[in-house]
């Protein structure tokens, strides 16, 4: 992986030496605030409140400097819920199934961007998470701690864009909670990725983007957030070398609709290490009255690595599962949802919880502004 990630950057290196003119962008500032009002019911399950309130805000600022980028951004949640204390009768929590603390502060974004030449970019800090991921691999709300380059080649033949991308994060959950870029006795990730997009009509496109990802210094995961993964005497037992291949279909006609195939699995392990994300989306919530959006997902064990798999599920790897998500625009900016989820633990260690399932509700208001 660091031969992989040392070929990008000497491509971007070569091909900045190689320009005749340096790439700017005009001087912008821009500020921007992203909220969420949650209602959540959930069955009683071990560790998860039965009904829950949740407000969230994250504000953040951009400035664009011709070809450097600078952005800084919070993270404030309030939770009706206490989830990081120990339950009844316990001195500390075995298992933290949210990738947030319910009552927090903290800084979320504080990111640089170089783009000296048009088609490459470098960035490091704490930053949106660059590779577009389903939420079966990595929760859009963390945040990668680290650096990536990036080397965007546009169209090229048949192909309306070709880009790779690598990553190097460091520390990137919140946990331990130590703070922001605290990089000693962490986990670590490396990750390729390559995303080709291809024409399928005047309108229509296909995005097909294939990862590899390798999660190392695994001793350092925080014990509340090895979840699933197959432990020994509660220690993480297993290597996670994740190969990811995703499939987008987009159709921008008269409805819009988005077809989402993601198929992962653990090259590092023989067993319990595949994992399967299908969605479709109708509509919008931005650029018509509503929207529909339905996933299917089966994911093994040790498909990858729990502690930063999506946490709308209960579990983050060794479950299956449904989610039906009704949107309705308010206003430009405003959209209210209703999400309804049906999930079963596939992989529990008790054999007559593996058919249960579980169901959760979810009204929710989001805002970004």
């Amino acid at each position: 992986m660091r031969r992989a990630l040392s070929v990008v950057c000497l491509l971007a290196c070569a091909a900045s030496a190689a320009a005749q003119t340096v790439y700017q962008k005009p001087q912008t500032s821009s500020f921007h605030v992203d909220g969420l009002s949650r209602q959540e019911w959930t069955d009683e399950i071990t560790f998860v409140a039965k009904s829950r309130r949740v407000f969230r805000l994250r504000p953040r600022a951009e400035v664009s400097l011709k070809w450097l980028e600078l952005g800084l951004g919070g993270d404030f949640i309030y939770s009706s819920d206490h989830n990081t204390d120990p339950p009844p009768g316990s001195t500390t929590l075995p298992l933290l199934r949210d990738n947030y603390k319910s009552r927090d502060a903290r800084l979320d974004l504080a990111w640089g961007k170089l783009s000296p030449i048009h088609f490459m970019s470098v960035q490091g800090g704490r930053f949106i998470m660059p590779i577009h991921f389903t939420e079966m691999i990595w929760d859009r709300d963390l945040r990668p701690q680290g650096g990536s380059a990036t080397l965007d080649f546009g169209a090229i033949g048949p192909l309306r864009r070709l880009a790779v991308t690598g990553v190097y994060a460091r520390g990137s959950h919140i946990l331990p909670a130590e703070g922001a870029f605290k990089f000693k006795g962490r986990d670590t990730a490396w990750m390729g990725s390559a995303t080709a997009t291809l024409g399928a009509g005047r309108q229509d496109q296909i995005e097909l983007l294939g990862t590899y990802v390798r999660f190392t210094d695994l001793g350092f995961v925080d014990p509340r957030l090895r979840r699933q993964n197959t432990r020994v005497a509660g220690a993480l037992a297993l290597p996670y070398e994740v190969v990811d291949l995703v499939a987008r279909y987009r159709s921008e006609g008269r409805t819009s609709m988005q077809l989402v195939a993601d198929y992962c699995w653990n090259r590092a392990v023989s067993e319990n290490n595949r994992g399967l994300w299908l969605a479709v989306v109708l509509g919008s919530t931005v650029t018509a009255r509503g929207s529909l959006e339905y996933t299917y997902a089966k994911v093994d064990k040790d498909a990858t690595l729990a502690a930063y798999a999506t946490d709308d599920f209960l579990w983050q790897t060794g479950w299956a599962g449904h989610r039906a998500d009704l949107g309705v625009r308010m206003s430009d900016r405003a959209s209210s949802h209703v999400v309804g989820q049906l999930q079963r633990f596939k992989d529990s260690p008790n054999p007559a919880d593996r058919d249960r399932y579980f169901k959760r509700l979810r009204l929710e208001v989001r805002i970004s502004y």
